[in-house]
């Protein structure tokens, strides 16, 4: 349990942080349960934290780089970001698109461009979310797009100072939360475009860039304290965020919700972070639930057409058929992960910048420059999303 501010960073210099695959694997699996046809799951509170997740470790080693050298190397940043994504993602387009066409599924060119472009969401968004074998590949593009367009801003923005940061963060997330309910209560635009867009979505990352600027300061370590002091808190968090999911209208929802639930995500994200050897939280940290947190990804590839087989076992009753499902996934996502992933992955050494991380030091609080070196890229951030 957390008592001083070392502590906190201590867990944050590791070389692996704890808890996050196992959080991969909850977020990934709601999402699938979902998918399979059990509605009354909040499917999309697996992609908010996602979401989170992603802008946290994407800003924090945009943080730790820039510390380290005054500056970060886009062109590392982008071509490790190919590495890690590409490969899959354009693997698995082909053969889809080639299951798609022999079961005469023609694309059109509207969603072939859409699937190539990275801009799946944007696509769903204007069309009213149809029913493809790609729609899911929506949060991907907005994550994508984040990726292209986050670190330039934080370039900008880093050379006045990591309140400067943290102070456009709260704006750029209020802005969103604001444009996105004009949108849906105001002007009447639909669902699909709100929950879509990267336009309407981002608020989402951004907390989750907000979560790793303020995660040093003295401030933050109280607060931090508060949520962790019992090992029971988290569940109020997840109480909180499946009443704020469950509980309002779709107003509500698709107004300022989106922005509630990620804050109280990134709020049970800290709660993980800390109290992850507690009995009651020390699951996320089986290796089993890790090893499905390293394959998400893939698994949030090829996820319809592993539950799709388990929907085809309809000699078993609905748990089985999830359970087929959710295994066939499980050996698809494996076959991506070892045969085309891993193979790139090891490619990203080569723009990587950094020094093996060392012991970590007791450094003032807000600082980041010390710390910073004590994270290692492939460790903490094995599927960044």
């Amino acid at each position: 349990m957390l008592t001083d501010l070392t502590d906190i960073r201590n867990i944050l210099s590791r070389r692996r942080l704890p808890a996050l695959d196992g959080l991969r694997a909850v977020a990934v699996l709601t999402v699938m349960v979902y998918h399979f046809g059990f509605a009354s799951v909040p499917g999309d509170l697996g992609v908010t934290a996602f979401f989170v997740i992603s802008g946290f470790l994407i800003t924090w080693l945009l943080l730790r780089e820039y510390e380290r050298t005054g500056a970060v190397s886009l062109r590392s940043f982008y071509m490790r970001r190919v590495l890690r994504i590409f490969p899959a993602y354009y693997a698995f387009i082909a053969v889809t698109f080639a299951i798609d066409f022999w079961r005469k599924d023609i694309w059109t060119p509207g969603l072939t461009g859409s699937a190539l472009g990275y801009v799946m969401n944007y696509y769903n968004a204007l069309h009213g979310h149809p029913s493809t074998s790609v729609a899911h590949a929506w949060s991907l593009a907005v994550e994508e797009q984040f990726y292209l367009l986050w670190p330039l801003t934080f370039l900008v923005l880093a050379r006045r100072g990591r309140k400067t940061i943290a102070g456009a963060l709260v704006v750029l997330i209020l802005l969103v939360c604001g444009w996105r309910s004009y949108l849906y209560i105001a002007r009447g635009v639909g669902s699909a475009y709100v929950y879509n867009a990267f336009d309407t979505r981002f608020d989402e990352l951004a907390i989750g860039c907000l979560l790793a600027v303020i995660a040093g300061s003295a401030w933050f370590s109280s607060g931090v304290r508060m949520v962790t002091c019992r090992a029971w808190l988290p569940l109020v968090t997840l109480a909180l965020l499946l009443t704020s999911r469950t509980g309002g209208s779709a107003r509500y929802h698709y107004g300022p919700g989106f922005t509630i639930d990620a804050l109280l995500v990134a709020t049970f994200i800290v709660q993980m972070l800390v109290l992850h050897r507690q009995w009651l939280w020390a699951w996320l940290e089986h290796p089993v639930v890790r090893f499905v947190g390293t394959i998400s990804y893939p698994l949030y590839l090829y996820q319809l057409w592993g539950l799709d087989v388990g929907h085809r076992a309809r000699f078993l009753p609905i748990g089985g058929e999830l359970l087929v499902g959710l295994a066939a996934s499980g050996i698809l996502a494996s076959g991506s992960y070892y045969v085309i992933e891993r193979p790139f992955l090891s490619m990203k050494r080569r723009f990587e910048r950094f020094v093996t991380p060392v012991a970590a030091p007791v450094v003032p609080a807000g600082s980041y420059r010390a710390a910073a070196g004590m994270f290692d890229e492939e460790r903490i951030t094995a599927r960044e999303r």
